[in-house]
């Protein structure tokens, strides 16, 4: 399964830097909190460490998306790592109560960045395998990898700081975004054109992004259901402590057992996740996969001894990750090249908007109920996701195997690039075919790429296709999932997404 894909040299390289930026994300996840809360001693310093990491996404993740879609991706995945690590870097200068200020300040340039890092990763992925079934095990391989750090890290950054190795842990992680940014530089991606009308506004495009979600129903289903799985999630991730304290009567130690637990379940779900893709419909994956998250947080937050909890936080992690793994790679497959990087930081700022609802609104459920009602509401939330994905996800996504239009476009494109200069005379024929025909139909030759005057549709015709053009011409577009893969899939993190240092660790 992961040894073809590892053959291509490009996602080898990706994969590395991925690999390598992973280990120092995951090893100062907790291990800034923990910093925080040891030089004030104060929760609410560690509650706006975790709230600086999340609103920067918030407002920045759709310019950033717009972004990704305008430039050169390989340039933004090196600068965006070359600006987390100076973020970073910024952190090790926190050594006292009065300079706990380098931190949040260092979290919010790390923040910043990391939200053009991920889109510009996400769409960069689908770029440099060759079709949906390697693109599929490339982002089971990345989820594998990062489920074992998840599972590691934390455990060892807490470790090395409660012993007074703090700086040791910033400087790991700046070096990972330093290496990461050295292998990047190394892929040979091919540059993402910037729009043919340059001097179109950014919140048109922006809101072209927007308009392509609304209108394909597999991503519009996605990013529902992913919102409420998220906003669940993120509440229960904020009750965890109290969780383990006061209905656990246990210590520290057993959060990390917890945390380990996680860990274990991710790698497992991780393992048979590119099967289930291949061979199940996504709703039938999804609602599986949210029904039994939903079970087993029932059954970890009603446990009454840390053994209990433990074994069914690892179980839970199992349909967890597939949950992850499968949006990433659907989004991914079935969104066209040319919007994909709004669309990748469209769910990032969805997951990232979920963590601060499902933060703020975790507190508010425990002081109006009790900390008892509020741990079974929110996992029968994450138990009605599953009913919510059974009714807005499409009901058939295609057949598993079989290449999606977009897949045999972008397939096309190879070849044509490949093949040199064979298509361009009969591009060229066809355009000047219709420009002179635009001189019987004056009022069309004047509208900026309208009527046949498009060169994609050129492109398109002289290779058999007729595929929607994304922007103005999104209406065009069909209601099914075919359709949607006409024109045209962590937390976590897919296709070789890292998560944010110091990012929440989420459950399921």
């Amino acid at each position: 399964m992961w040894p073809n894909v590892l053959r291509n040299p490009s996602f080898r390289r990706l994969w590395a830097a991925s690999t390598v930026d992973s280990f120092g994300s995951w090893l100062l996840v907790m291990a800034v909190p923990l910093q925080a809360f040891l030089l004030t001693g104060s929760a609410t310093s560690t509650g706006l460490a975790l709230a600086v990491q999340a609103l920067p996404a918030v407002a920045v993740g759709p310019w950033a998306g717009v972004v990704t879609d305008r430039w050169h991706r390989r340039k933004i995945i090196v600068v965006a790592n070359l600006a987390s690590a100076a973020g970073v870097a910024l952190m090790a200068l926190a050594t006292a109560p009065d300079r706990v200020a380098f931190i949040h300040v260092g979290l919010l340039v790390e923040s910043v960045a990391v939200c053009f890092l991920r889109p510009a990763l996400a769409a960069v992925t689908p770029a440099v395998v060759a079709g949906e079934a390697d693109l599929a095990s490339a982002n089971a391989l990345s989820a594998f990898v990062n489920s074992a750090f998840r599972m590691l890290g934390p455990l060892l950054g807490t470790f090395l700081v409660a012993r007074g190795w703090f700086q040791a842990v910033v400087l790991v992680d700046v070096a990972s975004y330093l290496a990461a940014a050295a292998i990047v530089m190394t892929i040979t991606v091919i540059p993402v054109a910037p729009p043919r009308r340059t001097t179109r506004r950014i919140t048109a495009e922006l809101r072209a992004g927007v308009r392509h979600i609304i209108r394909t129903p597999l991503l519009r289903g996605l990013l529902t259901t992913s919102g409420i799985y998220w906003t669940a999630n993120a509440s229960l991730t904020a009750l965890l402590i109290p969780f383990v304290a006061d209905r656990l009567h246990a210590s520290g130690q057993t959060l990390g057992h917890l945390i380990a637990g996680l860990g274990v379940g991710y790698l497992c779900g991780s393992a048979i996740s590119k099967t289930l893709i291949s061979r199940y419909a996504t709703r039938t994956v999804l609602t599986i996969a949210y029904a039994a998250v939903g079970f087993c947080f029932l059954a970890m937050f009603t446990a009454t001894k840390p053994q209990a909890a433990v074994i069914a936080v690892t179980v839970c992690g199992v349909p967890g990750a597939v949950a992850q793994i499968v949006i990433g790679h659907r989004m991914q497959a079935s969104t066209p090249d040319d919007v994909l990087g709004r669309v990748s930081a469209a769910f990032y700022v969805g997951d990232s908007t979920a963590a601060v609802v499902g933060a703020l609104l975790a507190p508010a459920v425990v002081a109006l109920a009790g900390l008892g009602p509020a741990l079974l509401a929110f996992s029968a939330a994450v138990l009605g996701t599953a009913a919510v994905a059974a009714v807005v996800l499409p009901p058939t996504p295609g057949q598993p195997g079989r290449a999606s239009p977009a897949q045999r476009h972008r397939r096309a494109e190879a070849h044509e690039r490949a093949t040199g200069e064979q298509l361009q005379p009969a591009v060229d024929g066809r355009l000047r075919h219709q420009s002179a025909a635009a001189v019987d139909r004056p009022g069309e030759q004047d509208v900026p790429g309208g009527g046949d005057q498009c060169p994609e549709r050129a492109e398109g015709d002289a290779r058999g296709e007729h595929r929607p053009v994304v922007g103005d011409e999104l209406g065009q577009q069909g209601d099914g999932e075919d359709a949607c893969f006409g024109v045209a899939e962590v937390g976590g993190q897919s296709g070789g997404v890292r998560a944010p240092a110091a990012s929440r660790v989420d459950l399921g």
